[in-house]
């Protein structure tokens, strides 16, 4: 790659960018859903939003540019009804896969949400046969918790990583 891929916490003026990179997150793959109610949102309304999750103990997100274009993200969206614990979600554009940068993102939230966050675990549901994910989340140190099968037929495990706790 001529140019290096940075990574950064997402902000009001990447609002734009970052609606254009879920649609083709959308488009490219069936492994990866993002709340359906993001397309109902103006781009105003995503900007402030993403300002909110800067400010956010429990949520973060974090896109991965190359050039002035984001080509991925990460989220840590706290769980509702489950205080400290939240949901993490990564999606690549497929022309940048297997370069490693999936890896960093979840890196980077993974340590975000021990260093810098009020949460205590981290989930997340991946498709069983995505085995290059399935690795790469055991690998980090998330742990399957259960298997499911979701509205499609297809089978999901449920993975979890928790953080020290700190002393009562």
């Amino acid at each position: 790659m001529a140019d290096e891929v940075e990574f950064i916490e997402g902000s009001h003026a990447d609002a734009e960018k970052i609606v254009k990179l879920i649609q083709q997150l959308e488009f490219e793959t069936d492994t990866i859903q993002f709340d359906a109610a993001i397309h109902d949102y103006s781009v105003e309304q995503i900007g402030k939003n993403l300002d909110l999750i800067k400010e956010s103990p429990t949520n973060f997100l974090l896109i991965a540019k190359y050039g002035d274009q984001p080509i991925g993200i990460v989220t840590l969206i706290e769980t509702p009804n489950y205080e400290q614990r939240a949901e993490l979600g990564v999606g690549v554009l497929q022309e940048y896969w297997h370069n490693g940068i999936a890896t960093v993102l979840v890196d980077e939230a993974i340590y975000w949400a021990s260093n810098f966050s009020w949460l205590t675990s981290i989930w997340l549901d991946v498709l069983e046969s995505n085995q290059y994910a399935v690795h790469l989340y055991k690998k980090i140190g998330f742990k399957p918790k259960k298997s499911l099968i979701d509205d499609q037929g297809r089978k999901i495990i449920n993975m979890e990583l928790s953080f020290n706790q700190p002393d009562e």
